[in-house]
């Protein structure tokens, strides 16, 4: 053991000397989390067909208004509904794997495309990371529902039975004063008289200019929905603690999982080129001379590279920290650092046999961390790729690494949950280990 950690702290020297491999493991991390962090967190655009939103829809209504203006929500080409119950769609959130939920009360279609009634509430959970995302949907979501005002008026019967209901509830509230019931039920007249306008309207030849009027179909002024924040981070309650709800604290919450990354990539091509540029000097054949055997010299690289991804997961998480990140889990956290660690640990000695010189070595390893960075979600988030991409993406032990991490950060993983991700990283890295590893001492002799 003695020998595989002289052999760790000598690597880690080395490295230390080399001024730009530090700087891309440990400088370039924290500008990519400042960069990203500067920019809320999160990418947005414009989503074309490949690339929807993939939005859960909970109707407690379950009304023929209602199913009208899911419709009409649904012919949107950024999106993709898709219909659930809420609790199930509120994890699939917090998870990431839906960009948010949006759920109609059980009366929203008594009201909805009503100016004169209290406007629907609408409720929207979104992930916290898709800021973005979250003002463009309310614009979608306002805009269908604008389109139900002009659903009432196309049917001027059906509108006529709505307003003649209304009239009569006005009637009947007793709680309701002798002026307002006077002037709402004046307004009413007047809303009535003008449906009788639209379907003469609608009988009438077409004016020969084609203009109609657009007070009919207008807002106006008036508020076609309330649209209010869902909260889908899990509630802890406890009969010791008061309850208590583990939120996004920051931006760096989410743009330093994603730098954390781009350290630990760092660290793999940094060592694999390391052990190329041993064997081209002569320092393997020195080693293979001396008492030390193989398992040592492959057991020590990997030592090295496994502190290297720690220290860089830790430093990232005190400067998180210190610009107002918070931890969700410190615990899932350490589970999360050392799945990563000794994945890519596996990845770096399997990486390092690919090519005879450090050059060569050091090329096939970036071009590998580019492709695992960009369908894994370093570069562009998962949300935003196509449907093969995204599937793709499942490929990347990058994906798996955000994933673990940012469910100890802020996604509120319990320990349950934090088994799948890391499982997956475990695995990755004991295949590519054992893999590595032969064909590394055979590489040795």
């Amino acid at each position: 053991m003695q020998r595989i950690l002289d052999m760790a702290i000598k690597d880690l020297r080395v490295l230390s000397r080399d001024l730009l491999g530090a700087f891309f493991i440990v400088g370039f991390p924290i500008l990519m989390g400042l960069f990203f962090g500067s920019m809320m967190g999160g990418i947005g655009g414009d989503s074309d067909s490949t690339s929807k939103m993939q939005l859960a829809v909970v109707d407690l209504d379950n009304s023929e208004m209602s199913a009208k203006f899911i419709s009409a929500l649904g012919e949107n080409q950024n999106l993709e509904l898709i219909p659930g119950e809420l609790e199930p769609s509120k994890e699939k959130v917090r998870k990431g794997s839906l960009v948010g939920v949006l759920v109609l009360a059980e009366d929203f279609g008594d009201s909805v495309g009503l100016f004169w009634d209290e406007p629907p509430e609408i409720q929207l959970g979104m992930d916290p990371s898709r800021g973005a995302e979250s003002a463009m949907i309310q614009g979608f979501v306002m805009q269908s529902v604008g389109a139900m005002a002009s659903e009432r008026f196309a049917d001027p019967n059906e509108f006529r039975n709505v307003i003649t209901d209304a009239k009569t509830e006005i009637k009947n509230d007793q709680d309701m004063s002798f002026l307002n019931r006077q002037l709402q039920s004046a307004f009413l007249n007047s809303v009535e008289g003008m449906i009788d306008s639209v379907e003469k309207m609608q009988t009438a030849d077409a004016d020969p200019d084609g203009e109609t009027d657009d007070a009919v179909i207008s807002g106006g002024n008036f508020e076609f929905a309330k649209i209010t924040s869902l909260d889908i981070t899990r509630n802890t309650e406890s009969s010791d603690t008061p309850s208590k709800k583990v939120n996004l604290r920051s931006k760096w919450d989410i743009s330093f999982p994603q730098a954390m990354l781009w350290g630990v990539l760092g660290c793999i091509a940094g060592f694999s080129a390391s052990i190329a540029r041993e064997k081209t000097q002569g320092t393997m054949m020195r080693l293979q001379v001396a008492p030390v055997s193989k398992f040592d010299v492959v057991a020590g690289k990997g030592l090295a590279c496994f502190i290297a991804v720690i220290f860089v997961v830790a430093l990232m998480t005190a400067l998180g920290m210190a610009l107002g990140m918070r931890p969700g889990s410190y615990l899932n956290l350490g589970i999360a650092t050392v799945s990563v660690g000794f994945c890519f640990v596996g990845l770096m000695i399997l990486l390092s046999t690919v090519g005879k010189t450090e050059q060569s070595v050091n090329s096939v390893v970036w071009m590998c961390n580019m492709v695992m960075a960009m369908i894994g979600g370093c570069m562009i988030p998962v949300a935003f790729m196509s449907g093969f991409i995204r599937q793709l993406s499942f490929l990347s032990p990058v994906r798996w690494a955000i994933v673990a991490i940012e469910g100890a950060i802020w996604r509120d993983f319990s320990l349950a949950e934090m088994v799948f991700p890391c499982s997956i990283l475990l695995g990755v890295g004991a295949v590519s280990i054992v893999l590595g590893s032969v064909l590394l001492s055979r590489k040795l002799g």
